[in-house]
């Protein structure tokens, strides 16, 4: 049993996540647009999201509902964070048939794809830490964005991974100038060039005056209608330094390009990052690393040769972490050893007495099973305080043990069942009574509980499977100790020399 229930993690069938999926009071559908949207496109997102919201809302009261009623938001805010990003935030009313998380699973679905955004996040949750974030390096440009696309397009294929968001847009869409012999031979320069290519489209100032308060400046530029394609620039004139007019097209060419509107690197390489939002119903941050170190980064290490690859987000939190408790476990198991062997005078019984550690986390497995949670950062701090409680029953038993052997000299069988029988009342009521005082905390819906309740179920499960376990190991181990010390004994007592025979005359 101790190995089937050791395996429950790594098969599935109980979750492991760095930090749990805890639902907030609002659901948040937050969103950003490409570099060259407007803020009619930004304002059109938004009422789309806010009219799926008011759609959602509907259907699923229908659904929960014979009776057509009332909406069931408690209230609807609509924010554009800027001209290229917004948010709408939907509160539902506290006797609302439905969940959040039903709420935004719908609400995406609805929503669908819009047009022109970047990002888009719609979470029910709250957000600690990236759930997926991956850093791509390399000394190469176009490896790190190749590798870049294709790690990218193949988390949007999994299941449970949405939100994605990257830097690998190409940046701003510009035009790019270079002088040709010709230009050059004219006597133009970038500087010359620039400004009077900035004087035609952008404006440059001929006069200024006063108008009351304000001062008023007086630009001239080329109407709207020569302003608005490519053709435009190409058909654009400019002036030597003799004052002769000359097309721009034979004093320079013209090349579309993209102007990246931040470069990253780290450790003085280029690279690009990519992060989404993980279902940890469907998948765990963990378990998407796993898929991906297995199978599509050694290939694009071998396809973009100096490539790198760094899992940072819950992944890198949870490996730093998963080790600071490893040690920090160990250390308290070496303690309550030392705590143990002073009093009792012995190497073996604290061991015995620390046996129902390893089946106190097996109930606390069996807990975050039973209860549908996940195991997470949560969880590990109350198997580490489980370690420290579920030995209390064992040493009850064994220091009884200890002085009914000693001080009253029964015999070891006898002593094992009066031990037993005789702290049997004490062992049910320290651990049910545990157990009582923490089941409340597993039934409440609050959010601050949510972050109490893995810890809970860990210790209150731990401490009561470790009981049961407890009645029934450690005086079984108790008699195998004694059993073995005698036949330690008699072995040495036969291999001994006889120091008491003497020899013939």
């Amino acid at each position: 049993m101790f190995i089937l229930v050791a395996g429950m993690p790594i098969t599935g069938s109980v979750r492991v996540a760095f930090f749990p999926d805890i639902t907030g009071d609002t659901a948040v559908a937050d969103f950003s647009m490409q570099n060259d949207a407007s803020f009619g496109q930004t304002y059109k997102n938004l009422t789309t999201l806010e009219a799926a919201a008011k759609r959602v809302d509907a259907q699923l009261s229908a659904q929960y509902s014979d009776e057509d009623s009332a909406t069931n938001l408690e209230s609807l805010h609509v924010l554009a964070s800027s001209s290229d990003s917004g948010q709408v935030i939907v509160e539902l009313a506290s006797d609302a048939p439905y969940g959040l998380k039903e709420f935004t699973v719908k609400w995406t679905e609805a929503v669908g794809q819009m047009e022109g955004v970047k990002k888009l996040k719609v979470l029910a949750k709250k957000e600690m830490l990236d759930n997926f974030k991956v850093e791509i390096k390399a000394s190469d440009t176009e490896s790190v964005f190749a590798a870049g696309k294709a790690l990218k397009a193949a988390i949007e294929t999994m299941d449970g991974v949405s939100g994605i968001d990257n830097n690998l847009d190409l940046g701003e869409p510009q035009y790019r100038f270079e002088l040709t012999a010709q230009g050059r031979a004219l006597g133009f320069d970038t500087e010359t060039l620039s400004g009077q290519v900035l004087q035609s489209f952008g404006g440059g100032v001929v006069q200024r005056f006063q108008r009351g308060k304000d001062e008023v400046k007086v630009r001239v530029r080329y109407p709207d209608e020569d302003r608005q394609t490519i053709g435009d620039v190409k058909l654009a004139n400019v002036r030597t330094s003799d004052g002769t007019i000359v097309p721009l097209s034979h004093v320079a060419d013209i090349f579309n390009d993209y102007q990246p509107s931040s470069i990253t690197r780290i450790d003085s390489q280029r690279a690009v990052y990519i992060s989404a939002v993980l279902d940890k119903d469907k998948i765990a941050s963990n378990e998407l690393v796993s898929q991906l170190q297995q199978s599509l980064v050694p290939q694009l290490e071998v396809q973009y040769p100096g490539v790198s690859f760094n899992f940072a987000g819950e992944a890198e939190q949870q490996a730093e972490t998963t080790s600071s408790i490893e040690s920090m476990f160990v250390l308290a198991l070496i303690a309550i050893y030392a705590l143990l062997a002073i009093p009792l005078k012995s190497y073996v019984q604290p061991v015995i007495i620390m046996t129902a550690i390893p089946f106190g986390v097996v109930g606390a497995i069996l807990g975050h099973w039973w209860n549908d949670l996940t195991i997470s950062i949560l969880s590990l701090n109350g198997i580490l305080a489980l370690s420290g409680v579920v030995v209390n029953d064992s040493l009850l038993l064994v220091s009884r043990f200890n002085e009914l052997l000693k001080e009253e000299g029964l015999s070891v069988h006898d002593a094992i069942v009066e031990s037993c029988t005789g702290r049997l009342r004490a062992v049910l009521l320290t651990s049910v009574t545990t157990f009582a005082g923490l089941a409340p905390l597993l039934g409440e819906t609050s959010l601050q509980a949510q972050f109490l309740i893995p810890a809970a179920a860990a210790l209150g499960y731990g401490i009561l499977f470790a009981t049961v376990i407890t009645l029934i190991l450690t005086p079984s181990l108790l008699l195998i100790q004694c059993e073995a010390k005698e036949f330690i004994a008699n072995i040495m007592n036969k291999l001994r020399p006889n120091h008491d025979a003497t020899a013939p005359v």
